[in-house]
């Protein structure tokens, strides 16, 4: 949430030069300069889609983390509940990017520049040779965005599992907060583990090893309006990965994965912000047709693509009791982050059968040959066959172990009711005449 809430105030807190194109008085990018970079159309502030790349970069990153806890699906019915979260660090790689003609230049997580020495934009009389000696300025970093030093995202994951199979939900919905007028993010996930079809020919000490596939869509809309803007930028984030998990159970209680997968995200800006010119009295300007005398209009329109290509994952899962299942692990897919589940809950309900118990079903014999496999399947099912042949014909034998007489139609006759229909046949046999 903390995450979140910088997200929305960074852009406005540092606005206190917002009202014009310059960095504000301590060498930090104002309000519209960091804003200005989502719309394509605006001179020389706007279409800076590397400007704002790491937004997505850290975003994509975190929405693509924490879809399976374990490689195992179990065969009976389980259900999950919890609070995962990915932390990433926001370092050097977040605060610059490589402009192919300027060169290394800040994005909106970069650091301040000197304003003693920062110049105005090109006009009339031509660029001015900023302190670097760059034809042109440098729009620097955003002062909270900047000091952002850890990157998370807040929401719920529920899961149910059954025959193997995985279902997953992720969600939030938060209020309007002071300059964030929406969040919302929902995801699905599926998950199938495949250890069924090989355990049982495994050693023993190999039986815990397990191997499922996993995917996971997540979509997230942000709203944020600054306190010296009127309107609304809105960021629209997608996105999907792809793993394959291999897990290892060394003990019950204690899971070791890997993941190898490929990720892709992606941001869509959206909306309209505008400020508006006010009188001395500080009353809003109207324009003689009744609208608003705006400037510093901004819409955005770029999209912005995040870290697409292959990742790659350690984690650590246990298991405390009945139900409380902590994950913590690592990844990387362009950005190293932490998954930190400390606070997740998995129930099994039911028990599923041993490895040896299917070996046993199957009539496989671990280290025996083609040949020897077939004679001992065959022995069981010839033996399941007499099973059931003696199954029937002990339904079919009475009390005293004689088979019971059937009629003509093959049901069974009762010898009580046989002997109330014979002539010889007295309901008071046994007594005296």
């Amino acid at each position: 949430m903390k995450t979140i809430t910088k997200i929305a105030l960074a852009f406005g807190c540092a606005a206190a030069a917002s009202t014009s194109f310059a960095m504000d008085g301590k060498g930090w990018a104002s309000s519209y300069e960091s804003l200005a970079a989502f719309d394509s159309k605006i001179f020389y502030y706007g279409n800076r889609p590397d400007y704002v790349k790491p937004i997505i970069d850290n975003l994509g990153n975190v929405l693509n983390s924490n879809w399976y806890v374990s490689a195992n699906v179990p065969q009976s019915l389980t259900f999950e509940v919890g609070l995962p979260f990915s932390l990433i660090l926001v370092g050097n790689d977040d605060q610059v990017y490589q402009d192919e003609l300027l060169g290394e230049r800040p994005t909106i997580f970069g650091d301040h520049g000197d304003p003693l020495v920062y110049n105005m934009i090109p006009g009339s009389a031509g660029l001015i040779p900023d302190h670097d000696g760059d034809l042109t300025n440098v729009i620097y970093g955003n002062k909270n965005l900047n000091a952002l030093g850890v990157f998370t995202y807040p929401y719920l994951q529920m899961a149910a599992g059954f025959y193997h199979a995985r279902v997953v939900l992720r969600g939030m919905v938060l209020p309007s907060i002071s300059n964030l007028t929406k969040f919302n993010l929902f995801g699905f996930g599926l998950q199938y583990s495949f250890g069924h079809f090989f355990q049982y020919m495994l050693p023993p000490a190999a039986q815990g090893f397990d191997v499922s596939l996993a995917f996971g869509y997540s979509t997230s809309g942000i709203g944020y309006r600054p306190d010296d803007f009127k309107g609304s930028l809105d960021l629209d984030v997608s996105a999907t990965t792809f793993d394959v998990v291999l897990g290892y159970k060394p003990v019950d209680f204690v899971e070791v994965m890997m993941t190898l997968g490929y990720q892709s995200s992606t941001m869509e800006s959206s909306g309209n912000l505008y400020q508006v010119r006010e009188d001395f009295m500080g009353h809003e300007i109207v324009n003689p047709d009744g609208s608003l005398n705006k400037y510093h209009e901004i819409n955005p329109d770029i999209s912005v693509d995040g870290n697409c290509g292959f990742k790659f994952g350690l984690a650590v899962a246990f298991q405390f009791g009945g139900a409380y299942h902590p994950v913590v692990g690592f990844d990387y897919g362009g950005k190293s982050s932490f998954t930190t589940n400390a606070l997740y809950f998995r129930q099994q309900f039911g028990t599923d059968k041993t490895p040896d118990e299917i070996a046993q079903e199957k009539g496989y014999v671990r280290g025996a040959s083609k040949a020897e496999e077939q004679k001992i399947h065959d022995e069981a099912v010839q033996q399941e066959v007499r099973n059931e042949a003696n199954n029937a014909y002990e339904n079919e034998v009475g009390d005293e172990g004689a088979v019971q007489e059937t009629d003509e139609n093959g049901f069974g006759i009762d010898p009580e009711a046989q002997a109330e229909e014979s002539d010889d046949y007295d309901g008071n046999a046994g007594s005296e005449w």
